[in-house]
């Protein structure tokens, strides 16, 4: 059995998705626990009472067969795998043409998965579309972090534990990964370069044409130096010396690679929303340790925010009125703004409210650092009720 009990959130579903036909599919960043997921999933299967000759696992990290030959040697130790496992696909040369004829071929119950996500992810796109289910597996989230810390009792006795939860909170918006959670500050830094790194000089370089990898890393610690600022990109080809399709293709590739996420101005017209202004964000808050660790603590927590909520959309006027975030949810909008402050001002709210006016809002949330609380506002006789959360608290709801 394997011996990793903790469970990411997504594995619940995998399991339901067992005996589902299609094929599973594990990707996101390096480092989030996709082989571990993987081998808890076999130990599902054994728990339900599948023989373990109907089960293989194989990483292509060493040695890279064809999956023909490997099939050939388990039957020769006297397997008949029903349900099969590889791990860092992507290490087998055209592995989405051999898991396609399986998958087309025979009754086999694939999941594959591997640490270089940005390759699975386009060669999914590419070659395996309508036969496969997709999982992307972030960075820990609040709630999983504390589950992972063996803190149960902090969800569980929530309003008992405020005061920890604080702690940990604070803690855990610089270890978003496994391995750093019992680890000093000085490790953190590391572990998330030879992430970074592995990526920007390894991963992505394996699926685009880069001739400079150092202005993929030069792109990123420009967006830790700001993060939620807008980029001009003829700026910013003026400021680097680098053509500005360059620019934008770089910025590109760093998100698909799960390394930054993009935020788009909102407009109820979505195809303007894509030509206005955009916004960038780290991927992961822990990678301010190593790309800016003095970054201020206000910008680090809507950094976080930008990547709990998976918004989408910001708003931003002519006249300078801003909403952090435009969560679009059971068909319904809802703004948030992120202050790092225990008081809130009129002030704070007004650009709330004039979204709520705007678009016909009901509600909006702001998340603080304060307390909980409710508050009505009104603009231009629209009246909208927005909710104040403790940031700890939000998240552990979602």
């Amino acid at each position: 059995m394997y011996p990793f009990t903790q469970q990411r959130t997504v594995f619940a579903t995998l399991v339901k998705n067992i005996d589902n036909r299609l094929i599973i599919a594990l990707y996101g960043l390096r480092r989030t626990g996709k082989t571990v997921l993987l081998k808890q999933v076999m130990n599902a299967l054994v728990n339900l009472g599948v023989p373990r000759t109907d089960i293989l696992f194989f990483s292509f990290d060493e040695e890279q067969p064809r999956l023909k030959e490997l099939f050939n040697a388990a039957e020769k130790l006297g397997q008949k795998p029903k349900y099969v496992f590889l791990d860092e696909i992507q290490k087998l040369q055209n592995w989405q043409n051999q898991i396609k004829f399986y998958y087309d071929h025979t009754s086999l119950k694939l999941f594959i998965s591997g640490s270089s996500s940005l390759f699975i992810k386009r060669k999914v796109r590419e070659s395996l579309a309508g036969r496969i289910f997709d999982f992307y597996l972030p960075p820990l989230s609040f709630k999983e972090y504390i589950y992972f810390k063996g803190r149960q009792e902090l969800v569980t006795k929530s309003k008992l534990l405020v005061e920890e939860i604080k702690t940990e909170f604070e803690l855990y918006v610089n270890k978003q990964f496994v391995e750093t959670l019992p680890q000093n500050k000085e490790f953190v830094a590391e572990y998330t370069r030879s992430i970074i790194e592995k990526v920007v000089y390894i991963d992505i370089p394996q699926v685009f044409s880069i001739a400079n990898e150092g202005l993929l890393l030069r792109l990123l610690k420009i967006i830790a130096l700001n993060p939620g600022g807008i980029i001009e990109f003829d700026n910013l080809s003026k400021e680097l010396g680098v053509d500005r399709n360059t620019i934008s293709n770089y910025l590109f590739y760093l998100e698909e690679a799960f390394l930054i996420r993009k935020v788009y101005n909102f407009s109820s017209n979505r195809l303007t929303s894509e030509r206005k202004l955009k916004k960038y964000y780290l991927n992961s808050t822990s990678f301010f340790s190593y790309l800016n660790p003095n970054v201020e603590r206000s910008k680090v927590m809507e950094n976080l925010f930008a990547i709990e909520t998976g918004a989408k959309y910001f708003w931003r006027t002519h006249a300078k009125d801003e909403v952090d975030f435009v969560i679009e949810e059971n068909n319904k909008l809802i703004p948030l703004e992120v202050k790092y402050t225990r008081t809130i001002t009129s002030k704070d709210v007004r650009s709330l409210a004039k979204f709520c006016r705007e678009f016909k809002v009901k509600e909006g949330d702001l998340v603080t650092i304060g307390e909980e609380e409710t508050r009505k506002v009104l603009w231009n006789g629209w009246e909208a009720t927005i909710h104040q959360t403790p940031m700890w608290k939000w998240l552990l709801g979602r």
